[in-house]
């Protein structure tokens, strides 16, 4: 049973040479009055467009994936531990680092299904358009986000609203919060979980508890997935799966022509 994503929804911080640009601008310069903040809806379609925008650019980019996940008990104490490393290439092509023991075959079957698992993750930053009209969204105010001006939304999901998949119906019932960059509408850090347990494949699978965190960093491109937390916790018949599983991103070059690898 694997988790249902809800992607790459997504602490940064700011590279010291411009927060310092930043901090003496404002001590050289006059302030400058407030701008004024646009429309919700035309904040909600920017942000869609910025990380679908995002989501292409990163395409030439290669990086690592740091990914540790924990079997938790009932107490949420750990009670097995797994750590991979994988290369993304471009494309998303996946090459694993980590050296297995024991078992290799067996051994990168398993990891590959957890990258695999892990991938859907990352890739869920990018993929809601379809799934922000599913949610009530509203506008807290403007932040300031490790230097970065921010508006802070909040979102819940509409528990009527009709669904046609497994996450669909989860998303029904999601509440959360997220800062997105005033500057060019990037996303810059999300908190969700779910309101209430919720039975979906014809009541087989119960989720009984879900939150998931996600944290930007800054890269030269712009804002990219630094860190994603996901915890969960699912009942199936005579069985349950118990997790947090930990994505780090780190180490973000642009590929050189040659380590682009074609497209199938």
């Amino acid at each position: 049973m694997g988790l249902p994503f809800l992607k790459p929804f997504p602490g940064c911080v700011v590279v010291l040479l411009g927060w310092l640009l930043a901090r003496t601008s404002l001590m050289a310069e006059p302030s400058s009055p407030p701008t004024q903040t646009p429309p919700l809806s035309s904040i909600l379609t920017r942000m869609v467009d910025k990380q679908e925008a995002l989501a292409h650019e990163l395409d030439a980019y290669q990086f690592l994936e740091k990914i540790d996940i924990e079997a938790l008990g009932k107490d949420n104490a750990p009670r097995s531990h797994s750590h991979l490393v994988v290369q993304i290439r471009p494309n998303s092509h996946a090459l694993i680092l980590t050296n297995a023991a024991g078992d290799q075959n067996a051994n990168r079957a398993v990891a590959e299904a957890e990258v695999k698992q892990a991938r859907r993750g990352i890739e869920t930053v990018y993929s809601f358009r379809k799934a922000v009209p599913r949610f009530r969204v509203i506008l807290l105010g403007q932040e300031d986000w490790h230097g970065e001006p921010a508006y802070h939304l909040a979102f819940s999901g509409k528990p009527n609203e009709p669904y046609r998949t497994p996450l669909e119906k989860l998303l029904n019932h999601v509440r959360g919060q997220m800062q997105v960059s005033a500057r060019d509408y990037s996303i810059l850090e999300t908190h969700a979980f779910l309101e209430e347990p919720v039975n979906v494949a014809w009541f087989f699978v119960r989720f009984e508890h879900l939150d998931f965190s996600y944290a930007a960093q800054r890269i030269p491109l712009g804002y990219a997935p630094k860190t994603v937390l996901f915890h969960y916790r699912v009942r199936i018949p005579f069985a349950s799966r118990h997790e947090r599983q930990r994505i780090e991103i780190v180490d973000y070059r642009q590929a050189k022509p040659d380590e682009s690898p074609a497209r199938p």
